[in-house]
């Protein structure tokens, strides 16, 4: 073994192509957080600079955007049952500013209150709603799921309403 040369070091253009394939690879999988990306190319053995030159190089060709990811998250999160409370919290853990969390919930679209009774209303009926302890147990349920306390009233009393409503009909 004594005469077997040592591989010859990498050098940063060839550890950045690797660096970007590997990025352009996992992009290709799923939309990430530009801090996502980061740890993963770290993870992979990546030094400090490689990784933050690849990140840039991402960021400049719009393969990676939080605010493209804030968006997405945002949505994906409200068609899940989410509240904005819980998904706002994971994409701070993500690290999203709090400018490009403003822009990722500046969508019309959604309606936190209407979002949280149509969650409540697949999961219950408003007969349910009529006892104290049902209603404070999905009170908890919403809250839970990271809607607002005006929110989850909203939901529990339009659907106390809806069931009132059918009760007097019938």
């Amino acid at each position: 073994m004594e005469g077997q040369d040592a591989p010859p070091e990498l050098t940063f253009e060839e550890r950045f192509a690797a660096a970007r394939a590997y990025a352009m690879r996992s992009l290709a999988r799923r939309e990430s957080a530009e801090s996502e990306l980061l740890m993963r190319l770290r993870k992979q053995g990546h030094d400090e600079a490689v990784s933050q030159a690849v990140l840039d190089y991402c960021r400049d060709h719009h393969w990676v955007s939080d605010e493209r990811y804030g968006a997405m998250a945002v949505r994906a999160g409200a068609a899940k049952g989410h509240g904005p409370t819980k998904i706002r919290f994971d994409l701070r853990r993500k690290g999203l500013s709090d400018a490009e969390l403003e822009l990722a919930f500046a969508q019309p679209e959604l309606d936190w209150f209407e979002l949280a009774l149509a969650l409540l209303d697949r999961r219950t009926d408003g007969v349910a709603l009529k006892e104290f302890k049902p209603r404070m147990k999905w009170l908890k349920f919403l809250l839970g799921r990271g809607f607002s306390q005006d929110q989850a009233r909203y939901a529990i009393a339009t659907l106390q309403e809806r069931a009132e409503q059918e009760e007097q009909q019938s």
